[in-house]
């Protein structure tokens, strides 16, 4: 909880939120790839957006508590805000050879 509260607080000092969605989504992707994931953008065929993390340098870590996946979850949607539904759609724990995150513009509620 601690350091996705940290991490919360520094992605947030640079990623701005009121960015569009892919400025937001590159801001975040050159702060992993910074810390070591290679990540990066690309827009996704079925709309959209993928975040993708080519490396993991916390997989021996994750393995151990899986926790820290969510807690990463939970992170992005928080860092890039509301207007966006962040979902995983691949997972180096589960076997795939990347992480990626599919992020989408959040459906409006219904008044």
């Amino acid at each position: 909880a601690a350091r996705s509260k940290a991490q919360v607080a520094a992605y947030r000092r640079r990623v701005k939120p009121r960015d569009s969605l892919p400025r937001r989504l590159e801001a975040l992707a050159r702060l992993r790839s910074a810390e070591g994931y290679m990540a990066e953008v690309r827009e996704a065929e079925e709309g959209g957006y993928l975040l993708v993390e080519h490396h993991c340098p916390i997989c021996s870590a994750a393995a151990a508590c899986t926790g820290l996946c969510a807690a990463e979850l939970e992170v992005f949607a928080e860092v890039i805000g509301p207007d966006a539904h962040v979902e995983r759609t691949d997972h180096i724990l589960a076997g795939a050879r990347r992480c990626a995150y599919r992020v989408t513009k959040a459906k409006r509620a219904k008044r």
